[in-house]
């Protein structure tokens, strides 16, 4: 096999922009590979479900734009849709993920964002897992970063192997990090362990089936904009199979007096995978933060013999505030990770609640 030659080395070299569809999936799922180092069948599996599999996708969506030097994909963006309402209003939004260019081609990525930015004259555009360099061309484009998607917040359950994490980062050392991932570095929790009550497991119920999240009520108007959790969302988001630790819930809430929504996954973090976190992908409708703080708890009685930490995002000053005064560590990053784009003022409000189930942030 050739290596590919930088495209320094051919300065005629034309670097074309175009539409990605369907046919270009099992491509689009080799390149995405190797530029994460995931294997192509694992993206690709994921990418038929993600994209194709979508119940927002219309036969009309391309399916991504991308960039072409001669007979090679050298970039990509995706585009996923997503159907949100506010009031009696539903407005689909064309969300981008998978947003990559190689980095022999690495300038022309902001050719690749600026088609894909042209979209916002037929749909309101947003991302959920931008970077520091992706973030610079949302706000370029004119866009508006997702309230409260500047930071997450860590909450450590056992520290050895958190630790072990900040040691090989601060060192790259490989003894250091092994020795803060000994028991030794549980004295971290006599200092910054979480001061959260003890909750009960069973104020969650499980949830089997979509249609039992289907009858929950998470279909009252809301005067946010917020997604739309319907039946085929909910099915294809949560119960397709695809994600064997995706777990939905009913928590009976005290203010307001009703069931809510909670979905989590969990993942695995750090440089050889030694973090496992439970992520909070959604929680609807939207609850104080006393009732977060009541939802955490019963989180920590169900998952703490089986995950490392608890991340969540997308909390407000007042969730966040008290979050951190209970022991969360906030992680705060480069850039904000979402925006949304309204170029031809399609949304019907620009008052937010946003999930990490939306997009891509933590799928």
């Amino acid at each position: 096999m050739t290596t590919p030659t930088p495209a320094s080395d051919h300065p005629s070299l034309r670097i074309t922009p175009v539409t990605l569809a369907e046919n270009d999936l099992s491509e689009i799922a080799s390149f995405i590979a190797a530029q994460s180092g995931r294997t192509h069948e694992s993206v690709e599996r994921h990418l038929r479900w993600f994209l194709l599999e979508n119940p927002a996708r219309r036969p009309e969506d391309a399916l991504g734009l991308g960039l072409r030097a001669a007979d090679q994909l050298v970039g990509c963006i995706l585009c996923v849709p997503q159907a949100f309402r506010a009031g009696t209003k539903t407005i689909l939004l064309m969300g981008s993920s998978s947003f990559y260019v190689d980095h022999r081609h690495r300038g022309h990525g902001g050719r690749i964002f600026l088609k894909y930015s042209r979209l916002a004259n037929q749909y309101p555009l947003f991302g959920t897992s931008a970077n520091a360099e992706a973030a610079a061309l949302w706000k370029a484009a004119g866009a508006r970063p997702i309230p409260d998607s500047d930071a997450e917040l860590f909450g450590v359950l056992r520290w050895p192997p958190v630790a072990e994490e900040f040691i090989h980062r601060k060192y790259a050392n490989q003894l250091l990090s092994r020795l803060a991932g000994s028991p030794i570095a549980n004295a971290a929790r006599l200092i910054l362990h979480l001061k959260i009550d003890d909750g009960e497991s069973d104020a969650l119920q499980p949830l089997t089936s979509a249609e039992q999240v289907n009858d929950l009520p998470i279909h009252n108007s809301s005067a946010k904009l917020t997604a739309m959790r319907d039946l085929l969302y909910i099915r294809w988001r949560y119960f397709s199979g695809k994600d064997a630790t995706v777990s939905a819930f009913a928590f009976r809430s005290r203010g307001p007096d009703q069931d809510l929504l909670v979905t989590v996954n969990q993942r695995t973090r750090g440089y050889r995978g030694q973090i496992n976190t439970l992520n909070v992908l959604d929680v609807y409708p939207e609850v104080s933060p006393e009732e977060w703080l009541r939802i955490i708890r019963a989180l920590i009685a169900r998952y703490d013999h089986n995950v490392d930490a608890i991340v969540v995002r997308f909390q407000n000053p007042d969730q966040l505030k008290l979050l951190c005064e209970k022991g969360f560590q906030r992680r705060a990053f480069d850039a904000p990770t979402g925006w949304f784009l309204d170029r031809t003022k399609l949304m019907p409000t620009h008052e937010l609640y946003f999930v990490p189930a939306d997009g891509d942030g933590l799928i």
